[in-house]
């Protein structure tokens, strides 16, 4: 039987799981349960994941990156150690490690998983979180909401019928759910939330609060030096946990700004009163998913806690005044998405489960149309074709006509959301149905909308005269735009393991002839694996070396890694010739 992981790609820290001996099981990454999802660059240009690059932070900022979540599914780059990367080439990185300490736990390979994102995620973001994964070597078999996968986890420990509410409040995204356990049917009724509210607004109102008093004492702010920024951030965070169970908690830092001390004290009082109005949304959230659900508090037989940021002492509180429900965390909100993701792989590959998990789409997905009304044309009409929380998988279809006299092509738009008119609502993507009949207005044209088990939608438009049809699946504006995939796998080979593995992304060819980018002879592959052995033996002599020539090494192996990115094997193989001739002289 195939070993299906399952992965919790989160904000702040990430975890990775098994079924084994039919439970879930938390894989240790590093010996810990979970792994800050950080990614960084050291002094040498080497790759560093997880605490090691967490440990480099407040020192070398600019070479380390956090928080990728929030930006996945975005057109966007960061920079790490002066070079670009997209978010889902930083999420691959992440789920590498993460492989990577599966297959060791396992002793044999890994390719197949199951990746949770937050319910709220959009189409967008889905499929960057499946091209992550791909870029990472992984084929994900499922994407599946948080909360979902958090009732999957609390539903193995608990055989009982139940009306569950999912509060799930990470490091950069909330989610609600409610969901209904009933003879082993784990059932999502509906959810909301709120793709960027979490444990980093926290931290950002404690930074600014202490902030605001060093700047008051010494005329310095903290937050214009990068490195400054990420030494009270770190701090900060110990504090915030502290608080968790402490009534007041100091925070020191020596010669913070390099001339000045920071002490101050900080009560929970104070802390709670600046997150009240972000967890006020929550409770807003929580009433607008009882609201689509149509249920009313009291059909809540508990509140179940998700997430590192729930653990916070008001949370509980509001809670139960709020919805008068009882509040659970029997199992660690850290790590029971993970394991949840671990039920669902399982459950893929054939493991025994009694657990049925059915799943809903968070958003509504429509199309852009016009209406003559009376004579008067409106444009720019939001036409809902699949509703939010409607189970999955799903397809509806409605029927569109054309507008005019031989009219030869229609443009086919898709967005989710729940406004009326399309200018308000989230664009997912568009195409061109051409080469219509000639025939007059009026003429059927029916668009089916198609939402998979991951919530990734297929769009097929159809001419009913003709059978003329098109049907595009709507992927994320990176890939379509600006995101290739074969240079992202030129990008991150050089950071994968030195056994030359390097990742697949299955069906991703953006127009580009492999033959001219990819190693595909064995002289090409035998000048990388060159590559990687010079590289080792460089970076052992350079503290060995004196100034010059250690510098000397150091271009050379910037030259390579670019070489290397830019799969550009004659120059690689240049760079190797010269690296060896001056390795030569140093080593003997």
């Amino acid at each position: 039987m195939k070993n299906i992981i399952g992965i919790d790609l989160g904000t702040t820290n990430s975890e990775v799981a098994l079924i084994v001996d039919n439970q879930p099981r938390i894989i240790p990454v590093n010996g810990e349960q979970f792994m800050p999802s950080c990614v960084g660059l050291d002094d040498q240009g080497e790759l560093l994941v997880g605490q090691s690059a967490k440990n480099q932070m407040a020192l070398r900022p600019e070479s380390t990156i956090l928080s990728i979540k929030r930006l996945m599914g975005e057109k966007t780059a960061v920079l790490m150690g002066g070079r670009q990367f997209s978010p889902e080439e930083i999420s691959a990185l992440i789920l590498r490690e993460l492989k990577k300490a599966a297959e060791e736990f396992l002793g044999q390979k890994i390719d197949e998983t199951v990746i949770t994102v937050p319910a709220y995620f959009d189409d967008h973001q889905r499929n960057a979180t499946k091209l992550a994964g791909e870029l990472a070597g992984l084929t994900v078999k499922r994407i599946i909401n948080e909360p979902t996968a958090a009732a999957l986890a609390y539903d193995v420990t608990h055989q009982e019928n139940q009306t569950i509410l999912v509060y799930d409040l990470g490091g950069g995204t909330f989610d609600v759910s409610l969901v209904v356990i009933e003879d082993d049917i784990v059932e999502v009724k509906a959810s909301h939330g709120d793709t960027h509210l979490g444990g980093d607004d926290f931290d950002d109102l404690l930074i600014n609060h202490v902030a605001d008093h060093f700047q008051e004492l010494h005329n310095v702010d903290l937050r214009k030096n990068s490195r400054t920024r990420n030494r009270l951030w770190q701090a900060l965070e110990k504090a915030k946990i502290e608080l968790s169970s402490q009534p007041f908690t100091t925070v020191r830092e020596e010669y913070i700004d390099d001339k000045h001390h920071l002490e101050i004290e900080i009560s929970r009082h104070d802390y709670e009163a600046m997150i009240y109005p972000l967890l006020n949304k929550t409770i807003d959230c929580i009433h607008a998913c009882l609201r689509d659900a149509a249920l009313l508090p009291g059909a809540l037989n508990r509140i179940m806690l998700v997430g590192g940021s729930s653990r916070t002492p008001l949370i509980r509180t509001m809670l139960e005044e709020t919805f008068g429900a009882p509040v659970h965390h029997e199992i660690d909100p850290n790590l029971i998405v993970a394991m949840g993701a671990a039920i669902q792989g399982g459950i893929i590959s054939g493991h025994k489960s009694d657990a049925i998990l059915v799943d809903i789409t968070p958003y509504t997905f429509g199309t852009s149309a016009a209406s003559n009304t009376q004579g008067s044309l409106q444009i720019g009409l939001f036409v809902p074709i699949i509703k939010r929380n409607t189970p999955l998988p799903t397809q509806k279809s409605e029927v569109f006509h054309t507008m005019y006299d031989n009219q030869e092509a229609v443009s086919v738009e898709i967005y989710q959301g729940e406004d009326p008119h399309v200018e308000n609502n989230i664009p997912v993507g568009n195409f061109l149905i051409e080469g219509l009949s000639q025939v007059p207005p009026g003429s059927p044209i029916t668009l089916n909308l198609k939402l998979d088990l991951n919530g990734i939608l297929e769009v097929t438009a159809a001419e009913k005269c003709s059978n003329l049809s098109k049907t595009v699946r709507m992927e994320t504006s990176n890939a379509g735009q600006n995101f290739d995939a074969l240079n992202s796998l030129g990008k991150l080979a050089g950071f994968f393991d030195e056994q030359g593995q390097e990742p697949g992304v299955e069906g991703l060819q953006p127009g580009k002839n492999p033959a001219e980018t990819e190693p595909g002879t064995d002289a090409d592959k035998a000048i990388i694996g060159n590559a990687r052995d010079l590289r080792r033996r460089a970076e052992k002599l350079i503290p060995q070396v004196d100034k010059d020539d250690s510098l000397e090494i150091k271009n050379l192996l910037e030259t390579s890694r670019e070489a290397l990115s830019n799969r550009d094997w004659p120059k690689l193989e240049q760079t190797c010739e010269s690296l060896s001739d001056l390795l030569f002289y140093l080593e003997d």
